[in-house]
């Protein structure tokens, strides 16, 4: 793994795509780029959902854990064989793509991370943590003296995890807590304090920079962590056709807001976290960001 500076993108691609209070609001009703957009979207709902991938975000939502477990294994299914075709072309999307590259990256983190403590004992909370794919993948590869804390706000989400570190024989030292990670007096409760906190696939749905400015300047004082992980969706190409295609696991459009790294990075450091460790995905979308407390 390589860390080192970001690549940056030139300002005419990012004046391309439209701005996060832009993708809120709703496109004029006959303009012909609503009309484009409500009939990908009438596609994708009817014969798109003949692919697995396709019907599991309808299903639970395209920001759901759910649907990046299924990425992340990128085996194409779906009903009949255009369903598979359909999966397919699904999964071979950039965005897919992009997720896989940097499950990859907080892999290698998080392994670097371990190696760098020399097999001391090790806690690490991911407040966030979805089905925790990742997660296990680090546990194959090391878990002596490593204590992990998974919350997320879905308990079934959870539960399902817990399903597949039983199915992997990880059980040992794995607690499972529903939380929501916005919420400050929980932080209060964890125990013990994390030497790693993890927050990845977080700050593209937190729609407002106050909240997570807020939120970090919490985390360091009330768990004040060794390292915190994280991750920040910089750019993506796709994003129009995500928010006005696609639905959150709310029901409602898939709107994800952009940010820069350089902007978290800088609300980070406010709050009291230094050094950043920066690998961008091969595709330029994310950047997946180690600090130091």
């Amino acid at each position: 793994m390589q860390i080192g500076k970001m690549r940056r993108l030139n300002g005419m691609q990012r004046s391309q795509i439209p701005s996060f209070e832009e993708l809120q609001k709703p496109l004029p009703q006959y303009s012909s780029k609503n009309l484009y957009y409500t009939f990908i979207s009438l596609l994708l709902r009817n014969l798109g959902t003949l692919s697995e991938g396709i019907n599991i975000g309808y299903r639970h939502g395209f920001d759901s854990g759910n649907i990046m477990n299924y990425i992340y294994e990128n085996d194409p299914q779906g009903s009949l064989y255009i369903g598979e075709v359909i999966d397919r072309a699904f999964l071979n999307q950039k965005t897919c793509k992009a997720f896989r590259a940097i499950k990859k990256i907080q892999k290698d983190f998080i392994l670097n991370y371990l190696k760098e403590r020399e097999g001391l004992e090790t806690s690490i909370l991911d407040l966030a943590s979805g089905e925790a794919d990742y997660i296990y993948d680090v546990l194959q590869e090391e878990n002596s003296n490593v204590d992990i804390l998974l919350r997320d706000i879905n308990e079934n989400t959870l539960l399902e995890s817990s399903k597949v570190a039983q199915r992997l024989g990880l059980t040992e030292n794995i607690r499972y807590e529903v939380g929501d990670v916005l919420d400050t007096e929980s932080l209060k409760n964890i125990s013990p304090k994390p030497n790693l906190v993890i927050e990845v696939g977080l700050y593209g749905i937190i729609h407002e920079d106050e909240n997570i400015q807020d939120h970090l300047k919490a985390l360091k004082e009330i768990l004040d962590p060794d390292a915190l992980l994280f991750n920040v969706q910089t750019y993506n190409e796709q994003i129009e056709l995500i928010a006005r295609a696609l639905v959150n696991q709310d029901g409602d459009p898939c709107v994800w807001h952009l940010r820069s790294a350089e902007q978290v990075i800088g609300w980070a450091e406010e709050a009291g976290f230094r050094d950043p460790q920066i690998t961008m995905d091969p595709y330029d979308i994310y950047a997946v960001v180690m600090m130091r407390g």
